[in-house]
Formats: C-alpha cells, sequence, structure tokens
C-alpha cells in the first residue's frame, strides 16, 4: 500500500497537456478512476447539482458543492468562510492531513473545482489536482461509474493558513495607488465593461486588464484546460510579465481562482494573489473608484 501511495504522488508531478507544477496538478480522467481506490487521495465531486452525484459519480467520490465554502460576511453575499469553519467542512467530506485532493465538476463550473483548490492551498493542504475534462471528459471515455457512497472515517483538519496568496479591500486600495500592480478582470468582456447591469455599481477597477477566463479553456469543453503554451500565449499578449506583482479578481472570485491556479501554479508568476471579496465586495464601497468601457 505504501508503494502504491507513492507511486500515485509521483503521478501527480507529472505534467499532462504541459500542465503540472508543484502542489496543483491537472490529471487525466482515466488516472482519477484507476487511482480512486487510493486511500492517500480524497476525490470530491463540487458539483452544484446533488441529483447528479446520485445518478452517478467516481468510485469513493464525496459530494461537496463547492459554494458549502462561502456564506454571508457582514450582508455582503458569497463570502469565504472562517477558516475554521471550512475546514471542518472538508473534514467532514474526508479531507485528511497528508492527501492529495482531487476535484471535478461539470461544464463551466470548472471554477467550482478552481475556488475549492485554492481554498484547500490557502489553508495549508499540500497536494490538490482538478480532473482535466471534468464530468464529460470522464463519462466520455466509458470510465466506471457508481451510485454508491463511499465509506470513510473523518479526521480533524487544522488550517495552516497561507495569507500570502489573498489580499482584502484595504490591501487593493493601497494597490491601486502603486503603478507596479496589475489587476487582471477575469470576467466576461461585457461585465468588465460594465455592460452588464447586475451589480450596485458596474465596470471594472481602474487600469485592470481583462483575461476572460473562458478563453483558457478548450471551447470544445469548458472543463478542459488549453496547453499551458497557449496560455502563456495570452498572458503574454496582454502584456503581463512574471515579474509583475498580480492581484486577480472577478465577480466573486470563482473565476479569478482559475486564473490563480494558471498564474501561480502553472505559468509560474511568482507574484499572485486573489482578491477574495471582488467586484461584489468592491462595487458596495461607493468611495472606490470604478472605471467602464472595454479595452
Amino acid at each position: 500500500m505504501r508503494r502504491a501511495l507513492l507511486m500515485a504522488m509521483c503521478l501527480l508531478a507529472v505534467s499532462l497537456s504541459g500542465w503540472a507544477a508543484g502542489q496543483f496538478s491537472l490529471v487525466t480522467p482515466t488516472w482519477v478512476a484507476e487511482n480512486s481506490g487510493n486511500p492517500g487521495i480524497r476525490i470530491l465531486d463540487v458539483r452544484s447539482d446533488l441529483t447528479a452525484y446520485y445518478n452517478g459519480h467516481v468510485l469513493n467520490a464525496v459530494h461537496f458543492p463547492a459554494d458549502s465554502l462561502r456564506g454571508p460576511r457582514e450582508g455582503l453575499p458569497a463570502q469565504y468562510l472562517p477558516t475554521e469553519l471550512q475546514c471542518e467542512l472538508l473534514a467532514r467530506a474526508g479531507v485528511a492531513p497528508g492527501q492529495t485532493v482531487v476535484l471535478y465538476a461539470d461544464g463551466a463550473n470548472v471554477v467550482n473545482a478552481a475556488m475549492v483548490a485554492y481554498v484547500l492551498e490557502k489553508i495549508g493542504v499540500e497536494s490538490t489536482a482538478i480532473m482535466d475534462g471534468g464530468w464529460e471528459g470522464y463519462t466520455a471515455a466509458k470510465l466506471p461509474v457508481t451510485q454508491l457512497y463511499p465509506v470513510y472515517q473523518s479526521r480533524p483538519l487544522r488550517a495552516q493558513v497561507n495569507a500570502e496568496i489573498s489580499v482584502n479591500l484595504e490591501q487593493v486600495q493601497g494597490a491601486i495607488l502603486d503603478p507596479s500592480i496589475k489587476f487582471i478582470d477575469a470576467r466576461a468582456p461585457a461585465a468588465y465593461a460594465g455592460e452588464v447591469k447586475i451589480w450596485q455599481r458596474n465596470g471594472h477597477i481602474p487600469g485592470a486588464i481583462n483575461v476572460p477566463w473562458q478563453t483558457l479553456m478548450d471551447p470544445a469543453n469548458p472543463h478542459k484546460f488549453k496547453r499551458a503554451a497557449e496560455v502563456q500565449a495570452i498572458f503574454d499578449a496582454k502584456g503581463i510579465e512574471k515579474t509583475d506583482e498580480i492581484i486577480v479578481y472577478c465577480g466573486t472570485s470563482r473565476e479569478a481562482s482559475l486564473e490563480f491556479l494558471a498564474l501561480r501554479h502553472v505559468l509560474g508568476y511568482p507574484h499572485v494573489r486573489l482578491y477574495e471579496g471582488s467586484w461584489a465586495e468592491y462595487c458596495s464601497h461607493l468611495l472606490m473608484p470604478v472605471e467602464s468601457g472595454r479595452q
């Protein structure tokens, strides 16, 4: 068993479609199926639809909807819960110290998997992965599906918070005044431009560069990533360099979490942080400056 676990951990370091770096990896659906019984791996099905999980899921996958990790904070919706609550919820899902946590969702909800991966990194989980292609890729490969629930015993999970990968509103306020810091807005162009009227105020943080998260994904399957070289070319075209200090945001930080993973772990940008409150928080503070219009 120890040998099997070591082999699984080594496999997570193997580059798939050009993606893999350090503590975060992409793994193929076949790899997930072959390792679904490994006790050193916890698989989380982060699809929002519980009925879809009942209908079928990866063997030993635990249903853990991504929005479990968020809730209201002082009236603001969809804000990250305190880390001790996140740890308790993840422990109930069977996440334990020393495990590799593999995540999958469906369709465009790869951002659900990305958000959970970000939270896992922030609380100190050492190794995470996303199943490249998601549920669609898994079923297309005709891999084993089950309706059985996994069996495990929960163990305490204590956070070792990495505060260096996130920023709050006060830090954003200071960063706006620093021309050396680049903001990346991961939303669709219409939301970035302020053309979508769903917020208290519409537009973007002054000077922010729009890199829609969908541009990083395979058009045929929005849960499957483009090759790393293609993703690098997208950021290069926007003038974003590895020496830059970068803050990524979106509407509620789900979409931005995907670009956080791409920049920090896949492309190796060393100075990337996520603004967790994102536009939902920013736009509610009327003294914070707002720009509109497309790039």
